[in-house]
């Protein structure tokens, strides 16, 4: 471009002598006419008023290319700017047969290149950013000087406003142990891991930093809070079935040793003694038959039968079931009302449901001589309620009377034959059924245990029509 800039100022000055050179020689040819009296002096006039007028006409048109290419130049200076300012969308506009449009085709070029760089590095960010948001596990990356670089949606979730950009990590979470894997993965340039429980409250974490290789490093939290509370339950599961059948088998093998070892038993002591083996055996029956009913109830392949039945029939057949036991107690049993309305459940499940909390209530509320049992109507579910007038239960307790082998009063649960496990499968047979099961309790006063079944919906009523057989769709 700059050869062909040079040629064409070049042209423009050999342009410029030719005029000069046609003007003198036109100059001088009047001379030869004329008298020579003032030649020389008509001669200089003439040559000052040819120079005058060449550089008339050599001025303007300097000045209309200089403007030409000024202009163009000044073009490309904004475009050059406005790139550098980060719009990459800018273009230079075509001249058409001009020199510089060759630079600004390689220019716009260049831009439209950029352009679709950045936007493929900013899709790429942004998948990585949406990626990172989409974990379960907290993420934050840290610059060589400890500042934050970015945090993943979880990590902030945790941290709150205290973690952002440019703000050191040491200030926005405070966790020692997260700090020192961090510090550790920069030093030694591997991944160090750790635990922590500072980080939130109630919440623990597993650690692990790596470096990273532009310097820094990245740390990755795992919430291991519901892991280690499973573990902890399962570790008590065992430890209480454990306790719950060690207590009835040494009674067992005490009195079945008395027995063997004595040369003469007494029948009566005798007797005596295996009522009470066969009363602690029967509680390990028990024991055993609630663990594989809880044990079922609790698997992911567990299914209610479901049925339609009316919320007052099934008051009243768990009274008429029970009332045999309830009447061996000296307890009265007294139906409390209920609505007509259908409910979806599994009869045999809800009859131990009923079994549970009416055995609960005679076991623990008999003080009050009075169990009521009924149901009533919510907006779009049935409310079951048995109610006893006994001694009640603490507040402290209400919350996880529903725990497997939670027991208020041990002494008195095993007294009165319980195995901690009753009220876990009412627990888990309500949830399956899609309910709710809470208890309401005042120390002197009684205990009231509620739970929810959902009301049968007219799409359930139409699915139930349509998987019957024919010949029961013509009777109904």
């Amino acid at each position: 471009m700059t050869r062909k800039v040079f040629t064409k100022l070049m042209g423009l000055f050999v342009l410029l002598l030719v005029f000069e050179t046609a003007a003198m020689e036109l100059i001088l040819r009047r001379m030869m006419e004329h008298s020579a009296g003032d030649a020389l002096h008509q001669l200089m006039r003439e040559a000052l008023w040819s120079g005058v007028i060449a550089l008339l006409v050599a001025l303007p048109i300097a000045a209309w290319v200089a403007s030409r290419y000024t202009a163009r130049l000044q073009r490309v200076m904004n475009f050059a700017g406005r790139i550098a300012e980060g719009d990459l969308k800018a273009r230079l506009e075509h001249g058409g047969g001009h020199e510089m449009t060759a630079m600004e085709n390689a220019l716009n070029k260049t831009a439209e290149r950029l352009g679709q760089s950045f936007a493929e590095i900013e899709s790429s960010r942004q998948e990585l950013a949406t990626m990172l948001d989409s974990m379960q596990e907290a993420v934050v990356a840290v610059s060589a000087d400890g500042q934050v670089r970015w945090s993943n949606a979880v990590m902030k979730k945790i941290a709150g406003t205290e973690i952002r950009a440019g703000r050191p990590l040491v200030h926005s979470l405070r966790a020692p142990e997260l700090l020192e894997c961090v510090k550790g993965a920069q030093e030694s340039g591997e991944v160090r891991y750790g635990r922590t429980s500072s980080l939130a409250p109630g919440r623990t974490f597993e650690i692990s930093a790596a470096p990273l290789p532009a310097a820094g490093a990245i740390a990755v939290l795992h919430d291991v809070t519901r892991v280690e509370a499973a573990e902890r339950s399962r570790r008590d599961f065992i430890a209480n079935v454990s306790h719950e059948l060690r207590t009835p088998l040494t009674s067992i093998q005490g009195y079945v040793e008395t027995l063997v070892d004595a040369p003469n038993p007494d029948p009566v002591m005798t007797k005596d003694f295996l009522q009470v083996i066969l009363k602690n055996a029967t509680r390990m029956n028990r024991l055993t038959e609630d663990l594989l009913a809880l044990a079922s109830i609790e698997s992911p392949d567990y299914k209610p039968a479901m049925q339609p039945a009316t919320a007052s029939g099934m008051v009243q057949d768990a009274i008429d079931a029970l009332g045999g036991l309830v009447v061996e107690s000296g307890v009265d049993l007294q139906y409390a009302g209920a609505p007509d309305a259908t409910v979806m459940v599994d009869p045999d499940a809800m009859n131990q449901v009923f079994g549970n909390l009416i055995e609960n209530a005679v076991k623990y509320g008999k003080t009050g001589k009075k169990i009521r049992v009924g149901a009533r109507a919510l907006s779009n579910e049935i409310e079951f309620f048995v109610q006893d007038f006994g001694p009640g239960i603490g507040s402290e307790h209400i919350e996880r009377i529903f725990e497997r082998f939670y027991r208020v009063d041990k002494a008195r649960s095993r007294e009165a034959g319980g195995t901690g496990l009753g009220l876990a499968i009412v627990k888990h047979i309500v949830l399956a059924h899609g309910g709710r099961v809470r208890a309401e309790s005042e120390l002197g006063s009684g205990t009231t245990f509620l739970f929810t079944l959902p009301v049968r919906s007219e799409k359930q009523r139409v699915q139930e029509q349509s998987d019957a057989p024919v010949s029961m769709r013509s009777e109904s």
